[in-house]
């Protein structure tokens, strides 16, 4: 999904709607917004709690730059 794409979703709900995030056992999370530099289908382990994207440095590839994404994380 893109930056592009996300607005395009939000902008179907009112605009004072509070935005969450799953929380990490349970209930909800306030989010936030970071950037990081990612690679894309990096993970070759057939896991469904490991997701398909990971940071450089946790998939081996040291020194390699990955794509600036915007990642939506827990407060």
């Amino acid at each position: 999904m893109t930056v592009n794409e996300l607005i395009q979703q939000l902008q179907n709900y009112p605009s004072d709607m509070r935005v969450l995030t799953l929380g990490y056992e349970g209930g909800y999370n306030d989010m936030d917004l970071k950037t990081e530099d990612i690679v894309f289908d990096a993970n070759d382990k057939d896991t469904w709690y490991i997701g398909p994207h990971e940071r450089p440095e946790f998939c081996g590839r040291y020194g390699e730059t990955g794509t600036k994404c915007v990642v939506v994380v827990r407060v």
